[in-house]
């Protein structure tokens, strides 16, 4: 079974050891406490099962395998379900699963205890089988030197190849562990870099849209219904394709990338979920540079806070206020459209009296979408229901391009997607589309730039980009004017 879930059944005998080796610890160390040996086979055996069932579904929807770092969603599964339990057919997941779970507390309750030795010392081995790795690793000289093992095994880093060179619990524990040891000096060389701010200092909103890109991608033949991005594009001061890494989920990656600047090579193991422990610490960002700089910094997320721990990261990521769904009367689980969202933006500006920066991070385009779209246009058939809430995004586009502190304030606007969204339609619909989105930064005071595609870790730099250029253009125009004193 753990050799299905490591993507690659018919490897050399050899590359099971890890798999082999972990597995028979922690069955070992189970059957120790409970001193029900098959009862713990048999639990095992579901979590194995339940992991090839979870790294199936996470490669046919999100084109990845399951990833160490994946352990902190567990929870989640359960406290946010609309976001992961409709990938899953309920016959499979309440089923199967549900009745598996069933045979194995049944199976604990009638099997009579059978490890040999005294059951006390029994117990107590078993406790230190599961303890003492716990205890190496968060002790740094016992990480180093398991970290120093593990290498010897030759992970490469990718997940893909080291489930199937390593297998998937042999793969978790290299990244684990070796994550955990490189993390601090990468931590440590995070450096945004300087941002320059022009002294009227703007008001700065970028917003991360969910599941979005240009839909007019899809036929270039055809005009594309999102007339309000069209609009800021056709004006921008930068705008473009924004290669992404990811696919149809893992927002916080791109949210990490473009608000902190660091590149996947920067953050190593860490770039699968950034915010599990690497942002666990203050992390020089732009937002941390605008604060330095006078500015208010603002995250919104009208969602949970807790979820993804945004309440404890924000913080860390220079953020003055994190503004969750309680300013939105949200409900646990209720999307908050983008509209509502660009209404908000837009009063809280209104109500300021110092310069501000917000990062609003939209929920309402989150899949799964229905299949029927109410929208009439050449893609409904293809998009169904992503494409009703596509245009709610492109209306709250409309909101914040038309709003006073961008045209009369003389603002910045920045938005981008975070991913495609997982539609079958854009992977086996016949488009010719990769897994880039779409990003467009409003300058009005500035004449409208070209296309340039970039990375998406590099859209924060080019934020900061566009606010020097706007120092720069204020600083030629004053000592571009004539002197005016009175001489004697």
């Amino acid at each position: 079974m753990l050799r299905t879930t490591g993507g690659k059944i018919t490897r050399p005998i050899l590359n099971d050891i890890p798999d082999i080796a972990i597995g028979g610890t922690l069955w070992l160390a189970l059957s120790l406490l409970t001193q029900r040996p098959a009862s713990s086979a048999l639990l095992w055996a579901v979590l194995a099962a339940g992991l090839l069932l979870a790294d199936h579904t996470k490669r046919q929807i999100l084109r990845e395998p399951v990833v160490f770092a994946d352990a902190s969603e567990l929870f989640l599964v359960f406290t946010h379900p609309r976001f992961y339990l409709p990938y899953v057919h309920p016959a499979i997941f309440y089923g199967i699963g549900g009745a598996l779970v069933l045979a194995t507390a049944w199976l604990f309750s009638v099997e009579s205890p059978a490890m040999p030795g005294n059951p006390i010392l029994s117990r107590v081995a078993g406790a230190l089988l599961l303890l003492l790795p716990i205890a190496a690793y968060f002790w740094r000289p016992s990480l180093n030197l398991m970290a120093k093992v593990l290498r010897k095994l030759g992970p490469s880093g990718d997940p893909v190849l080291d489930a199937e060179k390593l297998g998937m619990l042999g793969s978790f524990a290299a990244h684990t562990v070796c994550s955990r040891q490189e993390r601090p000096e990468r931590q440590a060389a995070c450096s945004f870099g300087i941002v320059t701010v022009p002294p009227d200092k703007p008001p700065v909103v970028l917003v991360q849209a969910e599941s979005f890109f240009d839909i007019g991608r899809l036929d270039p033949a055809l005009p594309s219904p999102l007339t309000e991005y069209a609009a800021c594009r056709d004006r921008a001061w930068r705008y473009g394709h924004l290669n992404v890494d990811s696919w149809g989920a893992n927002t916080t990656r791109s949210e990490f990338a473009v608000i902190s600047g660091a590149s996947p090579a920067d953050l190593g193991l860490d770039r699968f979920n950034p915010y599990h422990s690497f942002a666990r610490g203050p992390i020089d960002t732009l937002a941390a540079r605008l604060r330095r700089a006078g500015y208010l910094t603002v995250c919104v997320h009208p969602y949970d806070r807790r979820f993804y721990s945004r309440h404890k990261v924000m913080p860390n990521l220079g953020f003055d206020q994190f503004i969750g769904g309680e300013a939105f009367g949200a409900r646990h689980g209720q999307l908050v459209s983008d509209e509502i969202l660009g209404a908000w933006v837009n009063d809280f500006i209104a109500r300021q009296t110092q310069p501000v920066f917000v990062f609003a991070i939209t929920v309402a385009n989150h899949g799964p979408w229905p299949t029927q779209a109410t929208t009439p246009g050449p893609f409904a058939s293809q998009l169904g229901g992503y494409l009703d809430s596509l245009m709610s995004t492109d209306r709250m586009i409309g909101q914040l391009a038309s709003s006073r502190w961008l045209n009369d304030d003389g603002g910045i606007f920045a938005l981008y997607g975070d991913h495609q969204p997982s539609l079958p339609a854009l992977t086996r619909g016949g488009f010719d589309i990769d897994s880039s989105t779409d990003y467009f930064i409003l300058n009005n005071t500035c004449p409208a730039g070209n296309q340039r595609d970039i990375d998406v870790h590099m859209l924060g730099h080019s934020v900061a980009d566009c606010l020097k250029d706007r120092f720069l253009r204020s600083s030629n125009v004053r000592a571009a004017r004539p002197f005016s004193g009175v001489g004697n």
